[in-house]
């Protein structure tokens, strides 16, 4: 059995997310307490709640955390698993981390190391497992997305390690973040190692890229969000507005940045697309080799289902009609090298299908 008192996150040691009008430790549908959405953001990183979350993954209760849907912790719990990037065994833990074991009263002398931009929903598709209509920032909205960049700059980029752009929208479809990127100045940010896109990659083509020369020693890594293994999935189905010929021409140029060298390729696995998941795995390998990680995760409801609705498309739900057939097709993926995911529960300690 994993002792998980001997085992510490260090995500909320070093990751923020600014979202609009709220802010998070970690992954919101991992981590199930936020950080309080009534005082500004200076006081986020040593509020009383990023206190206790820190304790919680350091007293080994992980309280507010979701065992299955964090990969790192699913595996842990599940496979007994200890190679777990960012949860480390106390023993490997950096000296600037480890002396707040037992301290959860204390403020942290040092700020962020990673920041992710998730106050903008700005995006130029409208994916059913994300939003229930467009979304496209304007006017004062705007305004209030550029101040709260000003305001990450000038809180936290001496501590600012790596950029990450974005979580909740496209950075290239964000009128503010697309500026941003293309004038970005990175003699603010003193000890900035790299820059992590988070697209769905239908506007990062070889035009726009070249009008963002300034971020490309840093983008190393990226993370495509794509949710479908076919043309007609991805634009009747998972990504409406889409155009699944442009996408693969974009990923084809996006093979070829040299300085790019991970690639996460992810699919939310739900009942319209699960059949596709070996097929998306081997498309995705074609074109980026040994620089892809393909990430399968279990649907989220982010209120854009109604609970009926959420039922039938969650296939990986234990009592959905197609679950088995889900585990066949599962089964084909989930020992892949290349494969991650947050089904490891569906797992047995030798890694084969239960």
């Amino acid at each position: 059995m994993i002792n998980l008192k001997e085992y510490i996150c260090t995500v909320p040691f070093e990751i923020l997310e600014i979202h609009d009008n709220s802010y998070f430790l970690c992954c919101t549908s991992w981590l199930t307490k936020h950080l309080p959405t009534d005082s500004p953001m200076s006081e986020m990183w040593n509020s009383d709640e990023a206190k206790d979350i820190r304790k919680s993954v350091t007293d080994g209760t992980y309280r507010h955390c979701d065992k299955n849907k964090c990969p790192y912790l699913s595996q842990l719990t599940n496979l007994n698993t200890k190679n777990l990037g960012p949860i480390k065994h106390i023993s490997e833990l950096a000296p600037e981390i480890k002396k707040y074991i037992g301290k959860s009263d204390i403020d942290i002398e040092f700020g962020p190391k990673i920041v992710h931009m998730s106050f903008d929903r700005s995006c130029n598709l409208k994916c059913p497992s994300c939003r229930i209509e467009s979304i496209m920032a304007s006017g004062e909205k705007v305004e209030k997305i550029n101040v709260t960049i000003d305001e990450m700059e000038s809180l936290f980029s001496d501590s600012i390690e790596t950029i990450y752009c974005s979580g909740t929208a496209d950075p290239f479809a964000s009128k503010s973040y697309r500026n941003y990127l293309k004038n970005f100045n990175p003699k603010k940010y003193p000890k900035l190692k790299s820059i992590h896109l988070h697209t769905n990659a239908t506007l990062w083509n070889e035009k726009l890229w070249n009008e963002m020369k300034n971020i490309h020693p840093y983008v190393k890594s990226c993370e495509i969000s794509i949710d479908a293994g076919c043309k007609n999935t991805y634009e009747t189905i998972t990504r409406l507005g889409g155009n699944w010929d442009e996408l693969i021409s974009n990923l084809n140029f996006i093979s070829t940045i040299k300085n790019l060298q991970n690639i996460k390729c992810s699919f939310v696995v739900q009942q319209s697309n699960y059949n596709e998941m070996e097929d998306f795995l081997n498309l995705m390998y074609s074109i980026f080799k040994h620089k892809t990680k393909v990430f399968f995760g279990s649907i989220t409801n982010w209120g854009t289902f109604s609970a009926g609705q959420f039922k039938l498309i969650d296939v990986c739900d234990i009592n959905h009609p197609e679950h088995l057939l889900f585990k066949k097709e599962f089964k084909k993926v989930a020992t892949n090298p290349y494969v991650f995911h947050n089904m490891y529960d569906l797992m047995d300690n030798k890694k084969v299908i239960i």
